[in-house]
């Protein structure tokens, strides 16, 4: 059973990316990998993809936040130390930018479908504002 939940942490497709992450050595290269690959693709985009790619993004908010409420992302963060360069805030900030457009990924259709699409949009907000702060 896979799991599927409102945080950006709490779903296959994060899991996933974030194990990938775990296996490399340069950490805002793969950040910056994960998300690049969604925001060069021109298509709709998929569910699993696009949760990585979030997951991604959402670690570099994290990281300037300062603090995780989310167990997963704080060990992560704990494990992994790197810088935010303006780079990658901006890409990430254009990642959960990407996300949140409708008709252009399956992750905002699904949650729009569940009647959960405000609540998905304010888990991500923190982050959002995170990657906003000082541009």
């Amino acid at each position: 059973m896979g799991a599927w939940d409102l945080g950006p942490f709490d779903n296959d497709g994060a899991l996933d990316a974030l194990g990938h992450l775990d296996a490399g050595e340069d950490v805002p290269g793969g950040l910056a990998q994960v998300m690049r690959e969604i925001l060069d693709e021109d298509e709709y985009l998929d569910a699993p993809e696009l949760s990585g790619a979030v997951a991604a993004a959402c670690l570099v908010g994290a990281r300037l936040i300062g603090s995780e409420p989310d167990v997963v992302a704080a060990g992560w963060l704990e494990r992994h130390p790197f810088a935010v360069t303006d780079a990658l805030r901006d890409l990430a900030r254009a990642t959960l930018d990407r996300a949140a457009l409708p008709d252009d990924n399956e992750l905002y259709d699904l949650w729009e479908d569940a009647d959960a699409l405000v609540s998905w949009l304010e888990r991500l907000a923190p982050y959002r504002e995170a990657l906003a702060a000082g541009s």
